[in-house]
């Protein structure tokens, strides 16, 4: 049994971790350079990383903070549930005021009207376009 958890603990280690290099790398962030602004040494990144260790909630709330992410998407392993996703687009939009949440609905209701109206091999164009918008250093 309690080698049981002990696998369960270090695989869930390994996908918290591979989410966090996932974001890191989409940020454009060297491993070096997350370590500097977390103040801690690059190999605890590269442990992280790998499963190695697992962040306290502490570490990981300062994670989301320089990822500039919520602390939800370093633990969430992708949900295919489109309820999740919702949930997680309100979260984000829970400091907004009225006009500016009406304006995002708008925005994410035209992006999706135009990604069903879009023939599927040119989807992953918009995709890629999006993407490289979401990514890019602001």
């Amino acid at each position: 049994m309690k080698d049981e958890l002990e696998t369960r603990d270090k695989q869930l280690a390994k996908r918290v971790g591979s989410i966090i290099a996932g974001i890191r790398k989409t940020r454009g962030l060297t491993q070096a350079q997350l370590a500097e602004r977390m103040n801690v040494e690059k190999e605890t990144i590269s442990r992280v990383e790998t499963g190695v260790i697992s962040p306290t909630l502490g570490r990981l709330a300062q994670l989301a903070k320089i990822l500039d992410c919520e602390m939800a998407d370093l633990l969430r392993i992708k949900s295919p549930e489109l309820e999740d996703h919702a949930a997680s687009l309100a979260g984000r939009m829970e400091g907004l005021s009225d006009s500016q949440r009406d304006l995002m609905v708008r925005l994410f209701s035209k992006i999706s009207l135009s990604m069903s109206k879009t023939p599927v091999k040119e989807r992953k164009i918009i995709e890629n376009f999006l993407s490289d918008i979401l990514h890019s250093p602001s």
